[in-house]
């Protein structure tokens, strides 16, 4: 538990988000969703929501299971976000990919999802420059955007290629103080969905994966016509174990991301992982947020450093560096 100072100290980087990244002002409405394994964090976001506001709700939802969320969760929660201002989503399982979510956002919401999210990964999120993490995130966002083709490569045996023509490129900036903005705290990617049943080759996913974490040995996966055909590694069962209930369309090749954020460390969470300056990372599962059709209720991201990208022949990064 944490001492009196230790909250102390907390608080202000909790304001901070608040403030510079939500956007948060006097007279708006803050809902915080958490599971019961976050409800202390939940509460401590309630505090600093009420030195801004008075109109702050903490809801705590019941953690899913091995099939995702419940449906009469979602549609709980749904409801409570209807109207809502600013939403924070501190949960374990990531709510980023559901129609709950899409919808409350499509409303107007400001909202900041933050699975697996702790307490020493906020205060690397309260330190980070926001600015210049959009600008970076923008121009990469704007290269896959204008992009036919991306490869990309690795060390360890990396070697993907795959079809990005009439898919748009996104960003996550941290930057969600519009209505309708949302996206991850802490921030700082910029990616795209694969075109359908183009992906090809081999990904090795060396640091971390959703639903698993830091990894003891490399995840090998192999990729055939968008879906991954073979999985290898120590691990490997773990990841087919989470994908298979959802049927063969749990194995499409979602997205690909560059992180963008030299704040954030290589924690073994996934949700600071994908964002550390010099990763990339892959996703397996739904894509319907990045313009796709594969509407399944997972989404799980894995990380591999240093990766050399070449978009329509150019080279844009080597081994992690951005030319």
């Amino acid at each position: 538990m944490a001492t009196t100072g230790e909250q102390k100290s907390f608080a202000p980087a909790l304001t901070t988000l608040l403030v510079e990244c939500m956007g948060l002002r006097k007279g708006e409405s803050c809902l915080v969703v958490c599971d019961r394994s976050r409800m202390g964090l939940g509460s401590s976001f309630c505090e600093a929501a009420k030195q801004i506001t008075t109109a702050v709700n903490l809801s705590v939802v019941q953690s899913p299971g091995p099939e995702g969320w419940h449906p009469d969760t979602l549609l709980s929660l749904e409801r409570e976000m209807a109207g809502q201002h600013v939403i924070l989503l501190l949960t374990g399982r990531s709510l980023s990919h559901t129609d709950a979510r899409r919808r409350a956002v499509k409303r107007g919401a400001r909202l900041a999802s933050m699975p697996g999210i702790t307490r020493d990964v906020l205060l690397r999120a309260a330190r980070a420059d926001y600015q210049e993490i959009a600008e970076k995130s923008k121009r990469l966002r704007d290269i896959f955007s204008a992009a036919e083709t991306i490869s990309v490569e690795t060390e360890l045996g990396t070697a993907m290629d795959f079809s990005v023509r009439g898919m748009e490129g996104h960003s996550e900036d941290g930057l969600y103080n519009r209505p309708g903005r949302w996206g991850n705290m802490p921030a700082g990617e910029a990616g795209i969905g694969p075109e359908e049943g183009t992906a090809k080759g081999v990904m090795v996913v060396d640091w971390s994966m959703s639903t698993i974490g830091p990894l003891e040995e490399p995840l090998i996966i192999r990729v055939e016509e968008g879906r991954a055909a073979g999985i290898e590694g120590r691990q490997a069962n773990a990841l087919v174990e989470r994908l298979s209930p959802f049927g063969r369309s749990a194995f499409t090749l979602a997205e690909f991301a560059l992180g963008t954020n030299k704040w954030a460390q290589l924690s073994g969470i996934v949700l600071e992982d994908e964002k550390v300056f010099g990763t990339a990372h892959f996703a397996l599962g739904n894509n319907v947020s990045f313009g796709g059709t594969t509407d399944v209720p997972i989404h799980l991201d894995g990380v591999l450093r240093a990766p050399t990208v070449t978009v329509d022949g150019r080279p844009i990064m080597e081994q992690g560096h951005l030319l």
